[in-house]
């Protein structure tokens, strides 16, 4: 992870001086109306994982592993997920700021389409915080990567799982594998402050295990609203110039492409979901679907024979 150099210029805090005339990057084919709005609802409840190639027998749905350091967003990310969906502020996973994490165990979450449609096709799996002092152990997130943990496993920092563990999966197939990782970053201070250089040890450490394995990462840049054009308008986010210089921070502090950075406004003080943050949650949502899709494309050949049965070099 490459080093940021301190600066000690203020961000813009007129929208006048902050929004650019044309944006640095583009939609695709969705605007901030209802009718995109609706569309993207409908994409993602028609979601099925290698639609596009035809083949997904196998893989019922993907696995979406949640990181960041404590109070980044990441818990209060699925919680928006799930209120986009409900239509109203969800509260199934345990959010805020403390001085140490608020998750303690694995928590892996179904998100419920609107009426009648059913679970959808993605779980996100919540994990603990990455802390200063305390952490997730490593040899953890590895045994979650390759699906040997299970949902509701409490974490022991001084212990990682065993193959004696009640919610160890002894031979888990291509399904129980995480199939993207998203990186949760708080977007209201610079990476160099928020990234201390203990828990960017941890996080170089976690991109190892990722890289080795070819799993995609995507780095969620929260609390995008405390800059001003986002703030005082959430359908310019994509016009600010804060938003853009944070993004290059942080793509280069995780040593990730600048394209990999999403923009994103969770629910924290509201308890109605604005049309603005269902559009862009259900976009970036939609991005994370693509990029598992992408690595599962990437193993077809295996999913098909469902020959994956758990890391084979790897002691538990």
């Amino acid at each position: 992870m490459a080093n940021s150099t301190v600066t000690s210029k203020e961000p813009p805090t007129d929208i006048s001086d902050d929004l650019l005339q044309t944006p640095w990057q583009e939609m695709d084919d969705f605007d901030w109306s209802e009718k995109s709005l609706d569309s993207l609802l409908t994409e993602i409840e028609k979601y099925t994982p290698l639609a596009e190639i035809g083949n997904h027998s196998n893989i019922p749905h993907v696995n979406i592993l949640l990181l960041g350091r404590i109070s980044s967003g990441k818990s209060s990310f699925f919680n928006t997920v799930d209120s986009v969906f409900k239509g109203r502020l969800s509260l199934r996973s345990r959010a805020g700021c403390a001085s140490s994490s608020l998750t303690k165990s694995i928590d892996i979450y179904k998100v419920k389409g609107r009426k009648n449609t059913g679970t959808l096709n993605f779980r996100m799996v919540d994990c603990r915080g990455l802390e200063e002092d305390q952490s997730v152990n490593s040899r953890d997130v590895e045994a979650i990567l390759d699906g040997h943990v299970m949902d509701g496993y409490v974490f022991n920092q001084s212990t990682p799982i065993t193959k004696d563990n009640p919610k160890f999966r002894k031979n888990p197939t291509f399904v129980d594998r995480i199939h993207c990782v998203i990186f949760v970053v708080d977007g209201s201070n610079p990476p160099e402050i928020t990234m201390s250089q203990n828990v960017e040890k941890q996080v170089k450490e976690l991109q190892e295990m990722m890289n080795r394995r070819k799993i995609p990462q995507l780095i969620l840049l929260t609390k995008v609203d405390t800059m001003a054009t986002a703030k005082e308008e959430l359908s310019k986010v994509f016009h600010s110039k804060s938003v853009l210089e944070m993004r290059d921070k942080v793509a280069m502090s995780f040593g990730l492409p600048a394209y990999t950075v999403l923009p994103m406004q969770n629910l924290a003080n509201s308890r109605t979901v604005s049309k603005e943050v269902k559009i862009l949650t259900l976009y970036n949502l939609r991005q994370v679907l693509r990029a598992a899709d992408d690595f599962l494309e990437n193993h077809e050949e295996e999913i098909s024979g469902d020959k994956y049965m758990g890391a084979q070099t790897e002691s538990y």
